[in-house]
């Protein structure tokens, strides 16, 4: 297969995204019979930025899509078609993972409700379909934590170089703390950041800002507990206060600071397998997302309220993606249509699926250094691609019925918005008529 993919940069290189595209194109796959190109491209377009899993959304999707068109036009089983090109010498935990997804979802049951659905009905047609994520984790992230303790009533204040964007960075470096020196969670405060309490930082970004100060404050509590040890030593099962007031006492520093730096790499891979079935509405080209099942391996989750979040919304912001997020620019002028949320849509309530079903790998561990855990907070974005994936079956049932042959492939660029979708059936005239 000769595959190209083109970075669309906008009109001018900001943030390319080779680098991340050329890493993750392959997916789970083998290779080997691929002779891959990826090229940076500008456009009369404004300049395009970083946002979640970038590069790495547009590599994993479109080879989803090259898997689902060669499963097309075979006519083969689609997840079939995946597991025969399955690269197992890197990647055999995806069989494990799939025989996982397949009995919790009661795949096999609901594979022979969707075809009877679909041939008892003619406006309305349902999907069900599967797709698989390989995330790689690999980027250097500098960042510096500080940790100090008053002495008064040992209290704890963590300031860290991470940005809390509602990816509980905070509360997971609160948890690492109280894992460490054994003391409650309220005893421990997040402050906020400045360059010069922190200087030298990355940008929080890839999920890894969450591992690394968990990282840096666990180095940190290490730091303090061998300094308290001697101390501790000569007292008698001492509670927190009274052996940090001591400490003090006897001139120990109560302040330590840690940084993360290249050397902090960790390579594991995230896996993601995820199934989805929609209900689409011929007539009007609009559709509902009946049920999803996303297994994702996050290792040894430190917080899965918080993991199960991440998940939830990552998903979520891929199925806009891929649904209803569509750029429209005026041809003659360059000028952006879509520029407000009167005809931009990003998902809102009753875009979330009916039945959303979030499972952890079981028995899952990373390594000691970032506590067994793995990455959650980009990685399910990629998985959003299984819903228009799951929209192209339904589709292509309802045009079997117009005449045209399942195995002939067609094309929707850019989201599945309803427009598209209710264009794609290319119901005839002469169907819409009353028996």
């Amino acid at each position: 297969m000769n595959y190209d993919l083109y970075d669309d940069n906008g009109f001018v290189a900001n943030e390319p995204l080779v680098a991340f595209t050329v890493t993750s194109y392959p997916n789970c796959y083998n290779q080997e019979a691929w002779n891959y190109r990826c090229f940076n491209v500008i456009t009369d377009t404004h300049s395009n930025s970083w946002f979640r899993a970038p590069g790495t959304l547009e590599a994993i999707s479109s080879t989803e899509e090259v898997m689902e068109r060669i499963s097309y036009e075979l006519g083969m089983d689609p997840l079939q078609v995946r597991l025969n090109n399955l690269d197992r010498t890197k990647y055999s935990d995806f069989d494990e993972m799939v025989n996982t997804l397949i009995a919790d979802s009661d795949y096999n049951e609901r594979r022979i409700a969707v075809n009877q659905f679909n041939e008892e009905n003619r406006w309305k047609k349902r999907g069900l379909r599967f797709t698989l994520m390989k995330w790689s984790s690999s980027t250097p992230l500098f960042l510096n934590i500080t940790m100090s303790v008053f002495h008064a009533d040992g209290s704890v204040a963590i300031t860290h170089g991470g940005i809390e964007m509602g990816q509980g960075i905070n509360t997971k470096a609160i948890q690492v703390c109280a894992y460490f020196l054994k003391i409650p969670l309220n005893k421990i405060f997040i402050k906020p950041n400045t360059t010069f309490l922190n200087p030298n930082n990355y940008p929080t970004a890839a999920s890894l800002g969450s591992q690394n100060v968990q990282i840096g404050v666990q180095r940190c509590c290490e730091q303090l507990l061998a300094r308290l040890d001697p101390i501790k030593e000569t007292m008698t099962n001492p509670t927190w206060e009274e052996l940090i007031a001591k400490a003090f006492l006897q001139g120990v520093n109560l302040q330590a600071n840690a940084f993360t730096d290249a050397s902090d790499i960790h390579n594991f891979d995230v896996y993601g397998v995820t199934l989805a079935e929609v209900e689409v509405d011929v007539l009007t080209g609009q559709f509902q997302i009946i049920r999803v099942d996303l297994l994702e391996d996050v290792g040894r989750s430190v917080n899965p309220d918080i993991d199960i979040g991440q998940v939830e919304g990552a998903f979520i912001m891929g199925v806009g993606y891929f649904t209803s997020e569509e750029t429209v620019f005026d041809r003659n002028t360059g000028e952006l249509l879509t520029d407000r949320t009167w005809n931009y849509f990003v998902p809102g309530g009753t875009d979330i699926p009916q039945d959303l079903r979030i499972y952890f790998r079981k028995k899952s561990y990373s390594n000691d250094a970032i506590l067994g855990s793995k990455l959650t907070s980009e990685p399910a974005t990629c998985m959003g691609v299984v819903i228009p994936f799951a929209l192209r079956e339904a589709i292509t049932s309802s045009r079997l019925e117009s005449g045209f042959p399942s195995k002939n492939w067609f094309n929707i660029d850019g989201p599945y918005t309803v427009e598209k979708i209710g264009l794609a059936c290319e119901t005839k005239l002469e169907e819409f008529k009353f028996y």
